[in-house]
């Protein structure tokens, strides 16, 4: 495809060589028709062709020029684009306030520490003092024979692993002694609500956001509890108010257990209504029922990757860090059953629930766990902070067997068997690391059960183990304490790096980096430059540039955006500073060839002295602005408004480039038509020449005879032949 366009020059040269071609294949058509009457043999085919070439190739020229011409205008919308883009991206690169925050560290004491800083860092100085450095529990076995010797004797064996302070996972634990006696119950099976809808069971009421089947009306009610404060609101709606005298039991397909909470209550006195739109639910009593009525609330707590807490007989194992209400929410509505319950996303179950029916998740980290027998101590409920369990079986006691036991694990300690090369009997060593900082401190206990146990197998004092601490930081005279040795939430926007300990206090020097600040505003001069260049050059007749030189000479479109990307980068801010407006009072100018410059002297100068003004101007002090905002944002962040506006799918350049390239299809479907007329031309002209050349060809044979004959009568007449 075409793309340089056509000189006015060049596009006369053009018709005045059509018109010749054309004149002279016109020319030489007459002759051959000419050439008839001598009844000579005709190429009536090439006749033709001639004919048809003398009307096609004008129409068909004019028509490829306008093709030309605008595949030309579209390359040149293409370069402008291109480099409008650009000068886009230097001013993006300015429009936010926080990309006027960077900040360079100079560190006194680089082997104690590293620093790097963030957008967040502000100027200053700050004593910095490594007190003690982050480490993780490391212990050494005392040696083995070997990798498969027995530590048990062969009979199989477990070890209690345990992460971490226990107390930090085991949950507490309050107890309630409720009604111990026969009380009633009262059988709610709820009904479908609408939208706005809403049902009242003593006292509490749902009203439903959302359409709510039965089945989910009644399990927003499950597992809730007499004289609770408002409960969390549910997926799909509200709740007001407080269950009274009464708690609900489990959702079974629609259908609610309330218990009463009084000796004696009559069940029946369970209120229950609905909105007068809705359908109301059937209540159905039970005198006399024997029913649980005592409780134990449980508040959960945080859990680290690989600990485990156990409530009555169900344990949960963390794959992964959780909160607290993380894990309060996967004991919620577990029920008392003999089968350990699906694997939550966060963790796995072992074990099942037994003699506690878990209430509902209230939104925060503590559940109640209903007695399944009436009269049952309530403060039975066991729950604990569990370790990881590791069990080797029979045949399965090596060293080796251990080490991949431990690491199958999810406790955070890592285990490796070792060959000291010592020369000893006893080479072989097991090393356990956990994480770093104090909370990866770990306890590894071993049940031999009845197996020998092996005196060998002992962590207790070789000089190789390592106690888990966490790191000692003094920074402006406060002293922090850090699990890790980074450390990136005192000093905002510094992170440190902790190395090695410090006997003094080592300084960190933050000062403002003007130089890239500098050199983004010198991408924007390089930027601009480049654009001015493109615009001469696309609308210059003389260019010679490839592909885009002369491609929109006399085009409006290059002026007008020329004159507005002038605008843009040297008119006044739409947020000026008091001291500095524009790019010129920064030392940015440009020349009378229109070529942009910057002064480095006059920028250091306004950077140093009103550096809030050059922030200002630029961005407006604005962060993410969007490009629809209305609001003022800076040379920077308007010039980001408007050219993005310009290069759009509504933009001046794409609509142009559009508008050639939907012209363009039209001519094409032009030159098609018409080749489709020559076609039919040409077909027609060779059938009439070939009718012809028949008919000459018939005179001739005619003439040929004649003349035989009257040569033949002329020889008999006068005795003589020719």
């Amino acid at each position: 495809m075409a793309t340089t366009a056509l000189s006015s020059s060049t596009s006369t040269a053009l018709s005045t060589s059509a018109a010749a071609t054309a004149a002279a294949n016109k020319a030489n058509a007459q002759k051959l028709l000419t050439s008839l009457g001598a009844g000579s043999g005709v190429d009536v085919n090439s006749l033709a062709q001639n004919l048809v070439s003398a009307e096609r190739v004008p129409k068909e020229n004019a028509i490829n020029a306008k093709i030309t011409k605008n595949e030309s205008r579209i390359s040149g919308y293409s370069a402008l684009s291109f480099v409008l883009s650009g000068v886009k991206t230097a001013m993006t690169a300015l429009k936010d306030q926080n990309n006027f925050n960077a900040v360079t560290a100079t560190n006194s004491n680089t082997a104690a520490f590293g620093v790097t800083t963030s957008a967040a860092a502000t100027t200053g100085t700050h004593d910095i003092e490594v007190l003690r450095l982050a480490k993780a529990q490391r212990s050494v076995s005392a040696g083995l024979s070997s990798a498969t010797a027995s530590l048990n004797g062969g009979s199989a064996m477990s070890f209690s692993l345990t992460v971490g302070d226990a107390s930090k996972v085991t949950p507490t634990v309050a107890t309630t002694q409720g009604v111990s006696a026969v009380t009633e119950t009262s059988t709610v099976t709820f009904q479908s609500l609408a939208a706005g809808e809403h049902v009242t069971v003593a006292g509490l009421t749902y009203t439903a956001t959302q359409n709510s089947t039965a089945d989910e009306v009644a399990a927003a009610f499950s597992g809730l509890l007499a004289d609770v404060n408002t409960p969390a609101d549910p997926a799909k709606g509200t709740f007001s108010g407080a269950l009274a005298g009464f708690n609900a039991g489990t959702s079974t397909n629609g259908d609610v257990v309330f218990t009463s909470t009084s000796v004696g209550a009559n069940a029946s006195d369970i209120v229950v209504t609905t909105a007068a739109t809705a359908t109301a639910p059937n209540v159905s009593t039970t005198q006399g029922v024997v029913a649980a009525t005592e409780y134990a609330s449980v508040t959960f707590k945080d859990m680290a990757a690989g600990q485990s807490v156990t409530v009555a007989g169900l344990t949960y194992t963390t794959t992964a860090s959780a909160t607290a209400a993380e894990v309060a929410a996967v004991f919620a509505s577990r029920t008392a059953s003999g089968t350990t319950p699906t694997n939550p996303s966060t963790g796995t179950f072992s074990g099942s629930l037994a003699g506690f029916n878990a209430g509902a998740n209230l939104g925060t980290a503590t559940l109640y766990f209903s007695s399944t027998t009436a009269g049952a101590n309530v403060s039975d409920i066991t729950a604990s902070g569990a370790s990881a369990s590791i069990s080797l079986a029979a045949g399965k006691d090596t060293p080796q067997d251990l080490v991949n036991a431990i690491n199958a694990t999810t406790a955070g300690v890592k285990a490796q068997l070792v060959n000291t090369g010592d020369g000893s009997a006893n080479p072989y060593q097991i090393i356990l690391s956990g994480a770093v900082g104090a909370s990866g401190a770990f306890t590894m206990t071993p049940n031999y059960g009845s197996g020998s146990g092996s005196p060998g197998l002992s962590f207790g004092s070789n000089v190789a183990n390592q106690t888990a601490v966490d790191a000692s930081v003094k920074i402006d005279g406060v002293s922090y304490t850090r699990a890790t040795n980074t450390v990136t939430d005192v000093v905002p926007g510094l992170t440190l790096n902790l190395k090695a300990t410090t006997t003094s206090a080592a300084s960190v020097d933050l000062t403002r980096d003007t130089s890239t600040i500098k050199t983004n505003i010198k991408a924007i001069v390089t930027a601009y430059n480049d654009a001015v260049t493109i615009f001469g050059e696309v609308s210059d007749p003389k260019s010679t540039m490839d592909t885009y030189g002369a491609t929109l000479v006399g085009d409006s479109t290059v002026r007008s955006v020329k004159q507005q990307l002038r605008s843009m980068v040297m008119g006044p801010s739409s947020t000026p500073g008091d001291s500095v407006g524009s790019l010129w009072q920064m030392g940015i100018s440009i020349d009378q060839t229109g070529v942009m410059s910057m002064d480095d002297t006059k920028l250091d100068a306004a950077l140093n002295d009103h550096y809030t003004d050059v922030v200002k101007a630029f961005t407006g002090n604005q962060n993410g602005l969007s490009i629809y905002s209305p609001a003022p944002a800076g040379i920077a962040g308007d010039a980001v408004k408007k050219l993005s506006n310009m290069l759009g799918k509504t933009g001046i350049l794409v609509t142009q480039s559009d508008s050639a390239d939907s012209q363009n299809t039209k001519y094409k479907a032009e030159l098609t038509k018409l080749q489709t007329r020559m076609d039919a031309l040409l077909l027609r002209y060779q059938k009439q020449f070939s009718s012809m050349d028949s008919l000459v060809g018939n005179v001739n044979s005619q003439k040929t005879s004649l003349k035989s004959t009257f040569d033949g009568m002329m020889a008999s007449l006068t005795g003589k032949s020719g």
